[in-house]
């Protein structure tokens, strides 16, 4: 990681609560995804502005799985939202969005834009999970 440089680390699926990646899930439980990111100490410094997002994907049914957000997920490097070089943000897809996709691949796909005009852009895939029947 360069001081200038600021980049998606990983993109992974967990059951909730749990501090290692799953890719098996239950149609009836919750999904947590970890999106882990990294940032240069010169821009963390020069507090920039940055901006995440994912895309959770259905691929069975090709259509986007709904989600919730367990914070911000724009603002500034060094802000409350970005405090130190590496940061986590947390997604969680409940049951209810589960409903029905018993045997479905799935994966999420996310990306970081730094800057307010001429982004600098990052993307990472998690692996694809199972949604088991």
């Amino acid at each position: 990681m360069g001081p200038n440089n600021a980049e998606l680390a990983r993109v992974f699926t967990r059951r909730p609560k749990s501090t290692i990646a799953d890719v098996t899930f239950e149609a009836n439980g919750e999904i947590e995804i970890v999106l882990e990111g990294e940032c240069g100490s010169t821009l963390l410094g020069g507090g920039g502005k940055y901006r995440v997002e994912i895309l959770v994907r259905d691929i069975t049914a090709n259509d986007n799985i709904p989600f919730k957000v367990a914070g911000p997920t724009n603002g500034a490097f060094m802000d409350a939202t970005w405090p130190q070089e590496d940061q986590a943000f947390l997604y969680t897809v409940e049951p209810a969005a589960l409903a029905g996709r018993g045997g479905h691949l799935c994966q999420v796909y996310a990306y970081l834009l730094v800057g307010v005009r001429n982004f600098d852009a990052d993307f990472k895939t998690s692996e694809m999970f199972l949604i088991e029947p």
